[in-house]
């Protein structure tokens, strides 16, 4: 309904309520786009990884806009910074890894849901080491860093087991992403597990001096997903603005996922980052959207390895981890039952 239409309403207001009445309605979702005082505004909390590059593009589009949204992006280093700001109130979504969100929701209590599943892959998350470092036995001794409680904790331990290294033998250091390329040039570390682009940013700055170990290609698969608070969800005004972020963050993953021109440019103007460090994650990026039986199967897998390493002392009931509704009104068969504790 154009603005010609709505002025028309206004004059003849006292001979037309029924028509007017209507025209309110239909300008309704055009009218939330188009004034700010009227947008519902929520702060998101974001990070600099292209596997965010459908929250980037809902945001660029105006998906949010369209949905009524007005989104605040605030940027940190990793979801576990991210956590620290949250855990103080701030905030209202916030964008993080598969064991941050996992840890953070027992210590929570349960009081924290998974909203999304907006990424997932095993070949973006990767180790970058000095050149005297050619196999897994070569890191025993050797001091390598990650962002501890992030995926590259799970990530650095499952490569560890599984290459026969004890994990005793290895100097694991906490630094955050925008650290480690400096630290590995420098010689302060080894390397460092951690996602990309770290990895390709550190190629760049250090040059022949390091070299790629292996990526997390049958080790772990890594996580990127949307969580918001339980009680915050179970507000009318929290679900509300869940289930119109959910609906816009899914339209700016189908845009991400078929213009990668667009990510590229929206990379280098907010964080600097060239073409190339955006196409080493990029092409290996999987956008499920949804809750289905490989999300089920692998957050299992972290359970028990959080088990086992004394992170937790209870199994986890997934039911309760994941909020459906935003998921659900888009698509039902995005939803899959969840499995028994585990």
């Amino acid at each position: 309904m154009s603005r010609v239409m709505v002025s028309l309403c206004a004059r003849f207001i006292a001979i037309a309520v029924p028509f007017c009445a209507a025209a309110a309605v239909l300008v309704h979702g055009s009218a939330l786009a188009q004034s700010s005082g009227s947008l519902k505004k929520i702060v998101v909390f974001d990070q600099p990884s292209v596997n965010h590059d459908a929250v980037w593009m809902a945001q660029a589009k105006g998906f949010y806009k369209d949905e009524g949204l007005d989104v605040t992006l605030r940027i940190f280093p990793s979801g576990v910074t991210a956590f620290q700001s949250f855990f103080a109130g701030q905030g209202d979504i916030i964008m993080h890894g598969e064991l941050s969100g996992l840890q953070n929701w027992f210590n929570l209590k349960g009081q924290y849901r998974i909203i999304l599943d907006m990424e997932r892959d095993s070949k973006s998350y990767i180790a970058v080491v000095s050149n005297n470092i050619k196999s897994p036995q070569d890191l025993k001794g050797k001091t390598i860093a990650t962002r501890v409680g992030s995926t590259g904790s799970w990530f650095v331990s499952e490569y560890l087991a599984k290459n026969g290294v004890p994990e005793n033998q290895v100097i694991i250091k906490n630094l955050d992403n925008q650290t480690l390329p400096v630290a590995l040039c420098h010689g302060d570390i080894d390397g460092f597990f951690i996602w990309q682009p770290t990895g390709a940013r550190t190629m760049e700055v250090c040059g022949d001096k390091v070299h790629y170990l292996t990526t997390a290609e049958g080790y772990v698969q890594g996580y990127n997903l949307a969580g918001a608070r339980r009680q915050w969800l179970e507000t009318p005004e929290g679900r509300d603005a869940a289930l119109r972020f959910v609906r816009a963050t899914m339209k700016g993953a189908s845009v991400a996922e078929k213009d990668f021109p667009a990510v590229a440019a929206y990379t280098e103007k907010n964080f600097g980052m060239s073409e190339q460090a955006t196409r080493d994650q990029y092409d290996f990026l999987v956008r499920p959207l949804s809750f289905d039986d490989v999300f089920f199967k692998d957050f299992c897998s972290l359970s028990a390895w959080m088990q086992k390493s004394g992170i937790s002392k209870e199994k986890a009931d997934l039911s309760k981890f994941i909020w459906v509704d935003g998921v659900k009104a888009v698509d039902p068969s995005l939803v899959k039952a969840a499995p028994p504790p585990c």
